[in-house]
């Protein structure tokens, strides 16, 4: 039986590549902000505030909307959960461990005198990648990948029954998933930031398994709304908590991306669009690593606003190079792995 290939949407890899570039500014805006007293806000990446909100927070919101968008996408037919737990595997964590491995390398120093402080059996929650996502509750041997890695394990282990929800009854399914998103916002009294809990974020990634499931083709004056909101949130700057606006002003911005993909899917922009999704996971596990490595090579305090640019160009170069080498590497270790257990 021939397997189909489905065709790819433009819009998902034109949103995941401006998702990709707002996590890239993120972390290397961070050095400037946070890394310095007074912070250096000219020397920041075209802006730390999009829209009012955290461009790392808006970042992570269209990632979210596209996860559960490609994901309902991929899976909206037949479901074999063994294999989609399968697949989410093999695509996951080899590339993780090997990206880890060669972080570590030249820390193992500072990671022998680690391991007098952190027990030892923590290295488990590494194994699983969940380290950067629970970091807040233990110290862990974190090195590389964000909390937002082990967020997308979370969401992966219940997707299938998500999109059993969905399928069973959308309307039922949203009221009961907005009644919780409310309760959590009003509530939610926990250690872990608000913004890494899964109930929280389950209005971005349902928006995205809803807008794909629909098909939904979006003509301008449907965008309207969206526009107006990110342009007075923009302005007014409103006193509401930050999941809030992050929660609307991602699924907007989402829209308006959609909308401006009908008119920018040219060749040339399909092939990068093309090559930063396929690399985007990659990217996300090296990103920090590498932009730490290169500016720790400078006086960043010493920049002018033009050479911190040519900077993150340059970062973005090494960044790319490591993750085609990156996904190059786990391609071929997951190619002989799976030989070897056909084999036996």
């Amino acid at each position: 039986m021939q397997k189909k290939v489905r065709e790819r949407i433009f819009y998902l890899d034109f949103i995941r590549t401006i998702a990709v570039i707002l996590i890239i500014i993120t972390h290397y805006n961070a050095a400037f902000v946070f890394g310095m007293e007074p912070a250096l806000t000219d020397r920041c990446v075209i802006t730390e505030f999009p829209f009012g909100i955290y461009v790392g927070d808006l970042g992570v919101s269209l990632f979210l909307i596209i996860s559960g968008a490609a994901l309902m996408y991929v899976y909206e037919g037949d479901f074999d959960i063994k294999l989609f737990y399968k697949k989410r595997f093999w695509a996951i964590y080899p590339m993780f461990w090997i990206a880890y491995i060669v972080a570590v390398l030249p820390r193992l120093e500072v990671w022998r005198n680690l391991e007098y402080f952190i027990p030892k059996w923590r290295y488990a929650i590494t194994f699983i990648g969940m380290d950067g996502y629970l970091s807040e509750y233990c110290d862990t041997f974190y090195v590389l990948g964000e909390w937002f890695l082990g967020f997308i394990i979370i969401f992966y282990l219940i997707f299938p029954f998500i999109r059993w929800l969905i399928n069973k009854n959308e309307i039922v399914f949203w009221i009961v998933i907005l009644v919780i998103y409310a309760l959590c916002l009003r509530f939610y009294d926990m250690q872990m930031s608000m913004s890494k809990f899964i109930f929280i974020r389950l209005p971005e990634l349902c928006f995205g398994m809803t807008f794909i499931k629909h098909r939904m083709k979006l003509k301008w004056y449907y965008i309207i709304p969206a526009i107006a909101i990110l342009v007075i949130n923009t302005i007014e700057k409103p006193q509401l908590s930050s999941n809030i606006q992050t929660t609307y002003i991602g699924i907007s911005f989402f829209l308006v991306l959609v909308f401006i993909s009908y008119y920018v899917n040219y060749s040339f922009v399909n092939k990068i669009c093309s090559f930063v999704s396929k690399y985007s996971y990659a990217v996300f596990l090296v990103h920090h690593v590498v932009i730490e490595h290169i500016q720790a090579g400078f006086n960043l305090a010493r920049f002018s606003p033009e050479k911190s640019y040519v900077l993150f160009m340059v970062s973005l170069v090494f960044i790319f190079i490591t993750a085609v080498l990156l996904n190059a590497s786990s391609m071929y270790v997951v190619d002989v792995v799976k030989k070897k257990l056909c084999c036996q």
